[in-house]
């Protein structure tokens, strides 16, 4: 899976908690007052794939409590699921905001 986007640490995008913020590209509704337009179309380029996202998290393990995945729509990728249980197999959790 391409990773269009890595916010490396937030306090305000999962609250309570010390996250990444993964951003996905593609996004089905096209809103006009979209902040994060190009990664609408998915064309953005990727920084990373999901196994250097793992690697990433895993060096971070007891730092971060998890991962707030935006986009773009993350919701409509298919390897999402399984890019999730791999995370939740780390015992990071998850949100999409």
């Amino acid at each position: 899976m391409n990773i269009h986007g890595l916010q490396k640490m937030t306090l305000l995008d999962f609250p309570g908690r010390v996250a990444c913020t993964v951003f996905l590209g593609g996004c089905d509704l096209k809103c006009p007052f979209c902040h994060n337009a190009e990664l609408i179309d998915g064309t953005a380029k990727p920084v990373m794939d999901d196994a250097e996202l793992l690697a990433f998290l895993e060096k971070r393990k007891g730092l971060l409590d998890g991962v707030a995945f935006t986009g773009g729509e993350p919701t409509l990728r298919s390897d999402l699921p399984d890019l999730l249980r791999r995370i939740r197999a780390m015992d990071l959790i998850f949100r999409h905001t």
